[in-house]
């Protein structure tokens, strides 16, 4: 069962008198209106309610200056969403009109994002609901005055999904430690047989548990393999070799909670019986590198300050710092940082500690939020002819006021395969 309607409802109502008041308030949005027509149409479908081949009609978020956010549904089908009690009340679609002129909200918040540039972001959909027909017909019916009133409600929606409550937070870890047991297996003799198990069989490997165990798919997981001339391209049919340094990305989903992480492995050549000094050595880098992030991330700023801080730090530690996340000729340590927002999605719409998002770095990081805690470290070793040795490491991490705290026991020594 992908999704389970006890626990999304509890933390709906969570959600609704803890954060949705303050993130309203923050943004000055007086209403906001989201239009689920169902079949998955509206992204933040099962933030609201179970998803369902007709939509739950017309959602509408009114602050009145109380200490409750009013909550009406208009429209829809009723069943789950209404037997959950999060809605005050089930109205007629054709007083939507007349809802909204009561309460006469002077910013009125809806699903379209403010992006200029026709690329794609991931994450970025979360926040564009909206379609061309709805909001034209939404505009029609609310009239002129309430029409020129509308606004986009991207900061809203990235902040009410950034700031977790307890219940979330466990339903998150619950996922992450399916995620790392699957991860850990299928580096392990387990699932490969040295000389045999190509990538694309380690992949389909998980895909099988992943559906077994009825959670959804994130994404094909991505399975590398580094010999000493440089990481090989992900998902091909080439076998596990004595000798390769094998990293898998990947993240899987239940409950609208979806995870992105990461684990190292090393397959022991033929005349090694532990793990040697060179990836050891290599490992360790990268706790230092955590470390460092660890000590030094805390909500209440953008990312881009965030991340120029860790930038500095990095440099003072002794590293190279560098936006690519490949090795180059520089000599030294090489460092890239790239921590982006998750939970509802590997890649969320929340605030982000990377160079490349270059919305979402904009954005502040909000308290009690899940980031991908995400970066690469690049040592040269000898063994490897000088050639720099790629340690990828992704933990999923909460953002507290206290600093960053594990969501799940992070990977603290490379796995072993035999």
């Amino acid at each position: 069962m992908y999704f389970d309607w006890q626990i999304s409802c509890s933390v709906r109502k969570d959600k609704f008198d803890i954060v949705l008041p303050k993130t309203m308030r923050r943004h000055d949005i007086d209403m906001w209106i989201i239009i689920d027509k169902g079949r998955g149409a509206e992204p933040l479908t099962e933030d609201f309610g179970p998803e369902t081949s007709y939509g739950n009609g017309i959602i509408v978020f009114s602050d009145r200056g109380l200490e409750r956010i009013e909550r009406v549904v208009f429209g829809g089908e009723g069943g789950m969403i209404d037997e959950c009690g999060a809605y005050d009340d089930f109205l007629d679609p054709d007083l939507l009109n007349q809802f909204v002129k009561q309460r006469d909200p002077k910013k009125i918040a809806v699903n379209y994002s403010t992006e200029k540039k026709l690329v794609p972001m991931e994450g970025r959909h979360a926040v564009d609901g909206l379609s061309y027909t709805d909001f034209n017909n939404l505009k029609n019916t609310l009239g002129k005055v309430y029409a020129s009133r509308l606004t986009s409600a991207e900061l809203l929606i990235s902040d009410y999904r950034s700031e977790r409550v307890i219940g979330e937070i466990i339903e998150f870890s619950k996922v992450a430690r399916t995620t790392i047991r699957l991860l850990q297996r299928a580096l392990s003799n387990e699932v490969i047989t040295i000389g045999k198990t190509t990538q694309l069989d380690i992949g389909w490997w998980l895909e099988d548990k992943r559906e077994k165990l009825n959670y959804k798919r994130g994404w094909q997981p991505t399975v590398f393999l580094s010999p000493p001339n440089g990481i090989e391209i992900a998902n091909t049919n080439r076998v596990v070799s004595a000798g390769d340094l094998m990293q898998i990305d990947w993240g899987i989903g239940k409950n609208n909670y979806f995870t992105d992480l990461k684990r190292v492995a090393y397959v022991l050549d033929t005349d090694e019986t532990e793990l040697p000094s060179w990836i050891e050595t290599a490992f360790n880098n990268s706790i230092d590198v955590r470390n460092i992030i660890k000590n030094n991330v805390k909500p209440g700023r953008t990312g881009k300050e965030i991340l120029e801080q860790l930038r500095s730090k990095v440099r003072e530690a002794g590293y190279v710092y560098t936006e690519e996340e490949s090795p180059s000729d520089i000599a030294g340590i090489e460092v890239n940082i790239g921590m982006h927002s998750a939970g509802n999605l590997g890649h969320d719409q929340g605030g982000s500690i990377f160079a490349i998002y270059p919305t979402r770095k904009k954005y502040i990081v909000q308290p009690n939020s899940i980031i991908s805690l995400e970066f690469i470290v690049f040592t040269p070793v000898d063994e490897w002819n000088g050639n720099k040795v790629p340690i990828c490491i992704e933990e999923n991490a909460l953002i507290t006021e206290s600093g960053i705290q594990w969501l799940h026991p992070p990977q603290e020594k490379v796995l072993l395969i035999r």
